[in-house]
C-alpha cells in the first residue's frame, strides 16, 4: 500500500483492535455479498495522513479488489479517529458500488481527489494481493512486529543492489584482483 503524499515516509498500523473492529464492520454489513471471500483490512498513519485499504480477495483468485483511502490529517487537532471513520465510510461506498454493479466501476487506478459527506478525500483502486506481498516480506526477513515502518526511497531490486556491496559486482572503476594472482602471491611467499 503507498501512500498518497510524497512526505509520507514513516508510519504505523492502526492498532490491531481498531482493525479487527473494522473488519467486524463490513464482514457484517457485506455479508451477503461475501461468500467464501476474505476480506483484508489496512490502515496506515503517517504524520500528515489516513491511509485505508479495504481489499476483497475471492477464493481461487490471486488478484484482490483493493479499496483504498486517504485523508490529511493534524496531530495538533489529533483528529485521526475522525479520519478513520470517514474513510472506513468511503471505502464501504467504493464496495457497494463495486457489489452493486459486478465489479465493473470505473475507479481510478491513482489517488484522486473527492468529495465525500462535505470531506476532501482521495481514493484509487488498486490489484495488489496483500497475502502475497506478506509472504514475500517474510521470504525477505521483513519484520512486521516493527512499531514504527519507513517508506523505502525506491522498490527496484537494481538500486538496492547498487546499495549493497555484498550485492554489488566490482565496479569498471574499482580494482579488481583476480583470485588467480592471490595464489601466485602465496606461491612466492611459501617460497621465501
Amino acid at each position: 500500500m503507498n501512500p498518497r503524499l510524497k512526505s509520507s515516509k514513516k508510519w504505523t498500523n492502526f492498532p490491531k483492535e481498531y482493525s479487527d473492529q473494522i473488519q467486524t464492520v463490513f464482514n457484517e454489513n457485506f455479508a451477503q455479498y461475501l461468500d467464501n471471500a476474505e476480506l483484508i483490512i489496512e490502515g496506515r498513519i503517517y504524520t500528515e495522513e489516513i491511509v485505508l485499504r479495504v481489499g476483497y480477495c475471492e477464493e481461487g483468485r490471486l488478484a484482490h479488489a483493493n479499496f483504498e483511502v486517504s485523508m490529511n490529517y493534524s496531530q495538533q487537532q489529533q483528529d485521526a479517529i475522525k479520519r478513520i471513520h470517514n474513510c472506513v465510510d468511503a471505502a464501504a461506498a467504493m464496495m457497494m458500488e463495486y457489489f452493486e454493479n459486478d465489479g465493473e466501476v470505473d475507479f481510478p487506478y491513482v489517488w484522486k481527489e473527492v468529495p465525500f459527506q462535505g470531506k476532501k478525500l482521495f481514493l484509487q483502486f488498486t490489484t495488489e494481493n496483500t497475502n502475497l506481498e506478506a509472504e514475500a516480506n517474510k521470504l525477505l526477513g521483513v519484520d512486521d512486529e516493527t512499531m514504527i515502518f519507513e517508506e523505502d526511497e525506491s522498490e527496484d531490486a537494481l538500486s538496492h543492489a547498487e546499495q549493497s556491496e555484498e550485492l554489488s559486482p566490482p565496479r569498471d572503476d574499482e580494482d579488481y584482483q583476480d583470485p588467480e594472482d592471490d595464489n601466485e602471491e602465496d606461491k612466492k611467499k611459501k617460497l621465501h
